[in-house]
């Protein structure tokens, strides 16, 4: 009886081998997730899972590759929010300079990386908060410029300072419309390199009462310090543009025994501009108001 019995069992395994094949065929979500967890399931799944990650690379990532490697052939460089003051000149110069960077790249973040240091070595700017692809064939700039406080002229010709005295690349020039100071009679040297300080204690005396007096109502009538009394005096001159000397004296805080103070000078310069509209009322000659009691005109 127990051989008649072994081939009985036989049979029925391998009848139940066949149903469980066939039961797949069904394909119900019971029926599959028995099947997955078997050895057979989860080989074919595997498989499916090689078989469709190597078609997505060979499909996809070279057209990927493709479109990301392709160079421009023309970018367009803007700035967000220009300062007033900012020329046409300049800021063609500074588009130039970009576009000369990222022509023939494919404006990735390398590329806009190398144009941002490329920029802020330039010396125009103050800093640079983000160079971004804002486009197919654009890239804009987030920046802040260096600010011109003023103009200095030397033997050598004029050139433009900002407010710690460093002198700006050449090239940098500021709209028609905005009024610059120029300081004139420097003692010592312009610095051999833009981005340098401009020393001297004149130069530092000028850009002190300047900085008091830029956002006076008058002030476009001042059209240069002069710096040559300052040597042997420590006075600065103040020139308008009709041609006026008004003797402006000590740099704040070095003010001399008796001297007018920087709040008294400005209230002077003040009320002769309410008076007649100007600040040296029409007098061709020289106007002090270093005198801590009286405006004295020569």
């Amino acid at each position: 009886m127990i051989c008649r019995d072994m081939p009985t069992r036989r049979s029925k395994s391998k009848s139940s081998s066949k149903n469980r094949r066939l039961n797949l065929s069904l394909a119900t979500p019971a029926n599959l997730w028995t099947w997955s967890r078997t050895s057979a399931g989860r080989s074919t799944w595997l498989g499916i899972g090689v078989t469709a990650a190597v078609i997505t690379f060979i499909c996809f990532i070279p057209a990927m590759g493709r479109r990301v490697e392709k160079p421009v052939e023309h970018v367009t460089v803007r700035f967000e929010h220009p300062p007033i003051w900012a020329g046409p000149s300049l800021l063609d110069h500074l588009q130039a300079l970009g576009e000369s960077q990222l022509q023939g790249t494919s404006l990735s973040r390398a590329d806009l990386e190398a144009t941002r240091d490329q920029l802020l070595s330039s010396g125009f700017f103050h800093e640079i908060l983000q160079v971004r692809r804002s486009g197919q064939n654009e890239v804009t700039v987030d920046a802040t410029l260096v600010t011109p406080m003023a103009r200095v002229r030397d033997r050598h010709g004029t050139t433009l300072i900002d407010q710690t005295a460093r002198v700006l690349p050449p090239g940098c020039g500021v709209s028609g419309d905005v009024h610059v100071v120029t300081i004139i009679n420097p003692r010592y040297s312009r610095p051999t390199s833009p981005g340098d300080t401009w020393n001297g204690g004149d130069l530092s005396a000028a850009m002190r009462v300047l900085d008091h007096i830029q956002q006076a109502h008058w002030i476009h009538q001042v059209q240069a310090i002069d710096l040559s009394r300052y040597p042997a005096t420590g006075s600065l001159v103040l020139i308008t543009d009709n041609g006026s000397r008004v003797i402006w004296g000590s740099a704040p805080g070095d003010e001399k025994a008796m001297e007018s103070l920087l709040d008294r000078k400005v209230a002077r310069l003040d009320r002769l501009y309410q008076i007649s509209g100007r600040i040296d009322q029409y007098h061709p000659g020289e106007i002090d108001i270093t005198d801590a009691s009286v405006v004295v005109k020569r």
